[in-house]
């Protein structure tokens, strides 16, 4: 367990290094945060595909600098993805194909961590700017679902003050 969690504080730690420097070149991050954005600050390229089948989301490409997106998911779902992709860069996790199967799931978990991270900002969702009593107004404010942003509220573990009813309220 405790290994669990140094690896969760070593995730979240990667996201808000990165984000911290790439305020430091674009100024002050307001949510949404601007994705596309940093992955092109980060190097790479966005490319949204659409003859890919549902169940693919994304692919990384560190080599070719590129990030496909499967162009059919909704919007909160891309998002997500291309920072779940970013992640894995961010985390140095290696490619899939030289893993084990219990790797991957470890690599994804943590990558679904930094995604978080990097979408929604726990220093943002601790600040008061962002004080709500609803949920998908505080969800639309960060351009993410409201699945994501309760998941996110209660690994904060209810020490967010963008909501003011109890985090578990919102159980996914």
């Amino acid at each position: 367990m405790a290994d669990y969690k140094k690896r969760t504080e070593l995730c979240l730690i990667a996201a808000q290094e990165t984000l911290g420097a790439f305020e430091n070149i674009r100024g002050a991050i307001e949510p949404p945060v601007p994705v596309e954005d940093l992955a092109a600050w980060l190097g790479f390229q966005v490319v949204y595909l659409t003859l890919v089948p549902d169940e693919f989301s994304a692919i990384l490409s560190s080599r070719d600098k590129l990030i496909g997106i499967n162009g059919r998911h909704h919007r909160h779902r891309r998002r997500f993805s291309l920072c779940h992709e970013l992640a894995h860069l961010l985390l140095n996790h290696p490619p899939e194909a030289h893993c084990q199967a219990r790797d991957i799931a470890l690599y994804n978990a943590e990558a679904d961590e930094c995604a978080a991270e990097l979408l929604m900002p726990s220093r943002l969702l601790r600040d008061d700017d962002y004080r709500t009593r609803s949920l998908s107004e505080l969800a639309r404010i960060f351009d993410v679902s409201e699945e994501a942003l309760a998941r996110k509220l209660l690994r904060l573990d209810g020490s967010s003050a963008a909501i003011r009813d109890p985090a578990a309220t919102y159980r996914v």
